[in-house]
Parts: structure tokens; C-alpha cells; sequence
């Protein structure tokens, strides 16, 4: 079982994960938060400069988003973007997913819109 596993997850791309304090700081030097809620939970509350692929299109609008930057991938809890974030790894991007989502972030008092 075991060896099994390993061979599903051989030469996957690795995701990171940065808790709330580190995903700032990596936009802060120039990552991309790419939020990937749905429009309806964006106009709730979203974090200052992110950009909206909702999860549903991000398989249609990948293409889109820059080669050179580090990607964060946020959602509300982090399990979405954990999602987004192994997709975009797949394809060669530098990824992260924000641990907690914007839940996480509003609790470390850090930038809401």
C-alpha cells in the first residue's frame, strides 16, 4: 500500500504552505494572491490586490496568470486553494496555498477588504 502511494505521488511538483504572516510578507515582496472563491464570497471580503479565478474556471483560465511571480492560493478555509494549488504545481507554476484561507488571515488582524 505504502509503495503505492509513493508511486501516485512521484514527480508531483510540491505545493508549499505559509501560514497567514508569510503569505503577507510574499506579497508584500511581489507574489500573487490569487483567491479562488466564488464572486458571491469575494464581495463578502477579500484581501487588498488579490485576483479572482474562481476554483470552477480555473481550469479554463490558468493560461492567464503569470510564469514569473509565486503564486498564493487563498480561499476561506485553505481546502479549495489547496486544490488550485496542486493544479497550478502540475503545470509548472511556483505555488503556495495560504494555510486557513481568509479565515486565518482575518484572524492575524492582516488587510481585509
Amino acid at each position: 500500500m505504502i509503495a503505492w502511494l509513493k508511486g501516485l505521488l512521484a514527480g508531483r511538483a510540491p505545493v508549499g504552505r505559509l501560514d497567514p504572516l508569510e503569505a503577507y510578507e510574499k506579497a508584500k515582496a511581489g507574489a500573487l494572491i490569487l483567491d479562488v472563491r466564488t464572486p458571491l464570497e469575494r464581495k463578502e471580503a477579500k484581501i487588498p490586490g488579490s485576483l479572482s479565478i474562481p476554483l470552477d474556471r480555473l481550469a479554463e483560465e490558468w493560461e492567464k496568470l503569470p510564469r514569473d511571480k509565486e503564486i498564493i492560493c487563498q480561499c476561506r478555509s485553505g481546502a479549495r486553494s489547496a486544490q488550485a494549488a496542486r493544479f497550478l504545481a502540475d503545470r509548472g507554476f511556483r505555488v503556495y496555498n495560504l494555510a486557513g484561507g481568509l479565515e486565518a488571515w482575518r484572524r492575524q488582524g492582516l488587510p481585509v477588504k
